[in-house]
């Protein structure tokens, strides 16, 4: 996504839910926190906090096997991948010299 969308989106967001959220204020707690009809005053809530959600950064996948490889085959794989990656460390020079 465009940061500047992003931003703009993320902007946009965030005064719609204050301003709720100071309209929501404007009422008693007796009739929204007290009432069994109270709670609908909060379920537009739930969409705001969905938007914060999704603009939030994603994790990076773990790299999962394909499935057309066997087990000890990708097993094998990331062992070599990893002994490339971190080679042994060069060996040290012998003592007295």
């Amino acid at each position: 996504m465009n940061p500047l969308v992003k931003r703009v989106v993320l902007l946009l967001n965030t005064v719609g839910f204050v301003a709720y959220l100071v309209w929501l204020s404007t009422f008693s707690t007796g009739e929204t926190l007290r009432s069994q009809d109270g709670i609908l005053f909060y379920l537009p809530c739930v969409p705001f906090l969905f938007v914060y959600m999704l603009l939030m950064p994603q994790k990076p996948a773990a790299k999962a096997k394909p499935w057309w490889q066997s087990d000890e085959d990708f097993a094998r794989e990331q062992r070599e991948k990893e002994a490339a990656a971190n080679p042994p460390p060069p060996p040290s020079p012998p003592p007295g010299t």
